[in-house]
């Protein structure tokens, strides 16, 4: 079988990257695909790297399984993290807002460097413990690139297979008022969603493929104003972590449409196909704010589920377009103004 190449741009957003593991589960268990690289950040470059050191070791197969193992290590790692349970008449209606718990990892006023002056961190620990990052660094033909925060600067740091280390992909997800920024050659990064949730221009030249699959956790659009001190709090999040990717998505777009009318020398850019995975009505809220430290297995299998059963249908509606065009995009993605 002929499978068709693709590269995966994977957005990050704490127990929300689960749906992300649906949705590359599907991928690999369809198997008409081929995963030649992938840029993510935070959980999402975890789950990443797990994908990737699969596919470098075994097969579709190999890679399923190593994921599968990361999420259930993460959830382990999580009950230290963050031990609260939801409550179980909400787990009747999917309803796993955690956010409503007095959540030990993100006490609102207190330095990390306060509360935890000896920096124990159980999930780099879980980190080093679960990878092994020799594979990733010697191969040559899947690519992988990790996105983090300079603080002192505030630009964008993209790590690639060289580079892959627990610490890196602890900086990716290193929440500034959860954890000590992470020093890599003495320099300090944070959380990579700051400033690229995922990066897409290094799957530009990075990689073979000329079709990037965009796996959004966050929504782009609400369908009313939010009112709730909550409501609001996610919104303003989903328009933070849109942002940077959004941006790079429209510049693509603009790019391929230039390409396409003749306005640029075929040949002279890489013409690049953009395909976009999401849900726009399933409701991540549910998982609540803290959501980054979810102890709860039902709340991770429910968004695997919801990723697993979206990629299915974004497959069978969008597979003839990978490697030809852009798949079902428009202004309503691309529209920079109201």
């Amino acid at each position: 079988m002929n499978r068709k190449q693709i590269s995966i741009a994977l957005q990050g957003g704490g127990v929300q990257s689960a749906f992300a593991w649906g949705v590359l589960d599907f991928f690999l268990n369809d198997g008409r695909l081929d995963i030649t690289g992938i840029s993510s950040t935070g959980l999402g470059g975890m789950a990443g790297a797990a994908l990737m050191q699969g596919l470098i070791t075994g097969s579709n197969n190999a890679a399923s399984a190593m994921l599968r193992e990361y999420w259930i290590g993460m959830n382990n790692v999580s009950k230290k993290m963050a031990p609260f349970i939801s409550n179980p008449l909400e787990r009747i209606v999917n309803y796993y807002n955690f956010s409503e718990t007095n959540d030990v990892c993100e006490m609102k006023g207190i330095s990390p460097y306060d509360k935890n002056p000896l920096n124990i961190n159980p999930l780099l620990d879980f980190i080093d413990s679960f990878f092994d990052f020799n594979i990733i660094n010697e191969e040559k033909n899947k690519k992988i690139f990790i996105s983090s925060t300079h603080v002192e600067t505030g630009k964008i740091k993209v790590f690639s297979n060289d580079d892959m280390c627990a610490q890196v992909l602890m900086a990716s997800f290193c929440l500034p008022h959860v954890f000590h920024s992470v020093e890599i050659d003495g320099e300090h990064y944070w959380d990579g969603g700051m400033v690229a949730n995922p990066a897409i221009n290094p799957l530009i030249n990075g990689v073979s493929s000329m079709d990037i699959v965009v796996i959004q956790l966050s929504k782009t659009a609400c369908f009313q104003a939010p009112k709730s001190y909550a409501d609001i709090e996610n919104r303003i999040r989903e328009i933070n972590y849109n942002a940077h990717l959004l941006r790079e998505m429209r510049a693509i777009y603009f790019i391929s449409n230039l390409i396409d009318s003749g306005k640029i020398e075929k040949g002279s850019l890489k013409r690049i196909n953009m395909h976009v995975v999401r849900n726009e009505s399933y409701n991540f809220k549910n998982v609540g704010k803290s959501g980054n430290f979810c102890s709860d297995w039902g709340a991770i299998m429910n968004l695997y589920t919801e990723g697993f059963n979206t990629a299915k249908k974004w497959l069978g509606a969008n597979f003839e377009n990978i490697e030809t065009e852009h798949s079902s995009l428009s202004d309503e993605i691309f529209g920079a103004y109201v």
